[in-house]
C-alpha cells in the first residue's frame, strides 16, 4: 500500500496525513460502539464482521487511481479495525480463564506470543507481496491481501468458539449500561488514567511515521521501479527486529519486570530510533533508526493490551479495550494532521523529529505505573 500511493498515485505529505485523517475518524466514531456491542452481543461476530469489512477496504484502496475514490476505503478500514479492536483480546481472555485459573501474567505472555506468530507470518508475507507486486502489479498484490482477509473472517465464523462468555444482552445488561460501566473503570483507575496518558502522547508522533516515515526513506533512496523490493527488504527486517523484540520483552515479563517498567524501556528506544531516522539523509542510517522505532512500537502494543486488561472486569473488557482504541485514534487524528503541517512548513524530517519526542514524552510519563507494578505479577 505504500508503494502504491507513494510511488504509484505520487501522493504528497497533506494527501498521505489526510488519508489517515480518514481513517482516524471513522476508528473515533466506531472504536466504542463498536466494543460494546462484542461485549453486549458477541465477541466471535464482532471479529468476523471485522476481517470481512478490512478485505473489502483493502480491495477498495486500489478500485481506482483517483484520490477521491479511494479515500473513502480508508474509513471502511478503520470501522472494521474497531469491530476486531479489543474483542480478540477480550475473546482470548474469557475462554482461557473459563477453562482454566490463568494470572495475569500468563495472558501478558499469550499476548506476546500472539503478536510473535503475527510477526512470523508477516515475514511470509511480506515475501508473498513482493513476488505478486512483482509478477503483476501493486494493485494485484493488494487485492490478494484483501482476499486473505476475508478468508480469514469466513474461517473465524466457520472455526471459532465462544463457550464462557455471557453477552450483555442475556443478563439485561444493554449498550447504554455497558457503555456506562466502561467508562466508569477507566475513570476510577489510576493505571487506566496513566495508560490513556501514554497512549495518547505516543500516538500523537505515531501518525507522522507511519503515514510520512516511509516516503522521507523511498525520497532519500530516490528508489522508481525498484521501491518495492527495497520497500519489502526494509519491512523483512523490521519484522525481524520485532521479533528479537518480542522474544526480549516475553523474557523480560518472565523475569517479573512490571508491563509499565517494560513500555518504559521499549518507548525510550522507539524515540531514540525515531530521533535517529529522522536527523539524517543516509538511507542505512533512516533503516537502522527505523528498525529500533517501528520494532519497539509494535512491541508495545501487547503489553499496553496487558497493561489494560488488568483493570477490565469480563462484562466490560471489550469496551475498556476500546475506550483506549478511541484514545489512540484521537491522539493519531490530532497528530497526523499536526506533523502534516509541520512537514508542509518546514520538512518531514522536522516532523518526524518532533514525533520521536513524543515518544520520548510518552515513556517519561509510563513511569507513573511503576508503584502499582506488583500487580503486574499478581
Amino acid at each position: 500500500m505504500t508503494v502504491w500511493w507513494i510511488v504509484e498515485l505520487g501522493l504528497g505529505p497533506l494527501q498521505l496525513v489526510l488519508m489517515g485523517l480518514v481513517l482516524e475518524l471513522s476508528v473515533l466514531v466506531a472504536e466504542t460502539p463498536t466494543g460494546v456491542v462484542a461485549d453486549v452481543v458477541s465477541r466471535k461476530r464482532s471479529i468476523v464482521i471485522a476481517q470481512v469489512v478490512m478485505g473489502v477496504g483493502f480491495i477498495w484502496s486500489v478500485a481506482s487511481t483517483n484520490y477521491w475514490i479511494i479515500l473513502p476505503a480508508q474509513a471502511v478500514f478503520g470501522v472494521g479495525w474497531t469491530f476486531r479492536s479489543g474483542a480478540d483480546t477480550a475473546w482470548v481472555t474469557d475462554e482461557l480463564r473459563g477453562r482454566e485459573q490463568l494470572r495475569h501474567q500468563d495472558i501478558d505472555r499469550l499476548l506476546l506470543r500472539r503478536h510473535r506468530f503475527g510477526i512470523v507470518t508477516a515475514l511470509g508475507m511480506i515475501v508473498m507481496a513482493v513476488v505478486v507486486g512483482e509478477a503483476t502489479s501493486i494493485r494485484w498484490a493488494v487485492v490478494v491481501m484483501g482476499v486473505l482477509q476475508i478468508t480469514v473472517g469466513v474461517y473465524c465464523a466457520l472455526t471459532m468458539r465462544e463457550d464462557h462468555f455471557v453477552p450483555g444482552r442475556e443478563s439485561q445488561r444493554g449498550f447504554a449500561a455497558t457503555l456506562r460501566g466502561g467508562l466508569a473503570v477507566v475513570r476510577t483507575s489510576r493505571r487506566l488514567r496513566i495508560l490513556v496518558a501514554v497512549l495518547l502522547l505516543l500516538d500523537l508522533g505515531a501518525e507522522a511515521f507511519d503515514r510520512l516515515g516511509f516516503k522521507h526513506f523511498l525520497d532519500s533512496a530516490a528508489l522508481d521501479d525498484e521501491s518495492l523490493r527495497v520497500l519489502g527488504a526494509l519491512f523483512f527486517a523490521l519484522a525481524l527486529t520485532g521479533l528479537a523484540a518480542n522474544v526480549a520483552t516475553t523474557r523480560a515479563l518472565i523475569r517479573g519486570r512490571g508491563v509499565a517498567r517494560v513500555a518504559f524501556v521499549l518507548l525510550l528506544v522507539a524515540a531514540v530510533g525515531g530521533l535517529i531516522a529522522s536527523l539524517t539523509s543516509v538511507v542505512v542510517v533512516i533503516a537502522i533508526g527505523y528498525m529500533l522505532q517501528d520494532s519497539m512500537r509494535e512491541s508495545v502494543w501487547p503489553v499496553l493490551e496487558g497493561w489494560a486488561n488488568r483493570d477490565a472486569p469480563t462484562h466490560v473488557r471489550a469496551t475498556v479495550h476500546s475506550l483506549m482504541g478511541q484514545t489512540t485514534a484521537v491522539g493519531e487524528l490530532i497528530g497526523g494532521l499536526s506533523m502534516g503541517v509541520v512537514a508542509e512548513l518546514t520538512s518531514i524530517q522536522v516532523s518526524l523529529a518532533v514525533a520521536a519526542g513524543f515518544f520520548g514524552l510518552s515513556s517519561l510519563l509510563s513511569t507513573g505505573g511503576f508503584s502499582d507494578s506488583a500487580r503486574d505479577v499478581g
